[in-house]
């Protein structure tokens, strides 16, 4: 007599697991907080994430991000697992994206900022909320951002539109009166009322003159009051942009002429 076999158990359905973590970058499309939904659009095509419960966010200038701070126009790297199709994102991580360059023109009325790169011209939108961050890190407005400036853009690119979301202005500022110009060397000099300095002209040190960057040093007067932005390297002070100050005038002159060299 053949033994007897008991009938086998159900084999358990086998689990799905998520594969290993991967990486995607690209800029945001949408974001649907109650859904837990985020779509972010590559080179080529979109990809759909779920946004896990335990899903970390690091954002620019936070010290702990949330879901809350994702917008349209961000660029992210997103890490997440594929299970069996569907994507989990475990992290976002916030890409920032920045230029350098000179302000061409800026409208705060019209929202726009021109800036000039090396190459080119690069235009954005400004929006109400846009921060200006000042040498030290102090808060400043966009009345302190003036045609011929230097400054460092961070912005975000939603519907294609490049807008801006901060300015940073890094460069030192002095003012005082124009005593000196020396062609050849290309330097300038300058004093106030407690000392004098000498600048060296950067490659594209912007002069300003009748509130356009494209002045030379010919139009430099002697005895005008001057406001140079500078970067301080190992001593030597690089001015970067020229302009007319908008600081009241001192009762000091001078009667320097500008110096040459044969």
């Amino acid at each position: 007599m053949a033994a007897y076999r008991a009938p086998a158990a159900d084999t358990p359905a086998k689990a799905t697991t998520a594969k290993p973590d991967k990486t995607y970058t690209g800029t945001v499309v949408a974001v649907d907080p109650n859904g837990r939904m985020l779509e972010v659009k590559g080179f080529l095509f979109s990809k759909k994430f779920n946004l896990g419960d335990s899903c970390t966010y690091t954002i620019v200038g936070k010290d702990t991000g949330t879901l809350g701070d994702l917008r349209s126009g961000q660029r992210v790297t997103v890490g997440y697992q594929d299970a069996n199709g569907v994507l989990i994102a475990d992290r976002v991580t916030q890409r920032p994206l920045c230029e350098e360059g000179m302000v061409k023109a800026i409208n705060p009325a019209a929202h726009t900022l021109t800036l000039h790169l090396r190459t080119m011209d690069k235009a954005f939108r400004l929006p109400d909320d846009c921060a200006i961050v000042l040498r030290g890190g102090k808060s400043g407005t966009l009345a302190d951002i003036q045609t011929g400036d230097h400054v460092t853009v961070t912005y975000e690119i939603p519907n294609d539109k490049p807008t801006v979301r901060q300015i940073a202005q890094t460069s030192e500022t002095f003012t005082g009166s124009l005593t000196a110009v020396d062609m050849n060397d290309r330097t300038v000099k300058a004093k106030t009322l407690f000392g004098a300095k000498t600048f060296h002209l950067g490659d594209h040190c912007a002069i300003v003159v009748n509130g356009q960057p494209g002045g030379q040093m010919t139009d430099l007067k002697l005895g005008s009051r001057m406001e140079f932005s500078y970067d301080d390297v190992n001593g030597v002070s690089v001015a970067n942009r020229i302009g007319p100050a908008t600081t009241p005038a001192e009762t000091e002159t001078t009667s320097a002429q500008p110096t040459t060299k044969p």
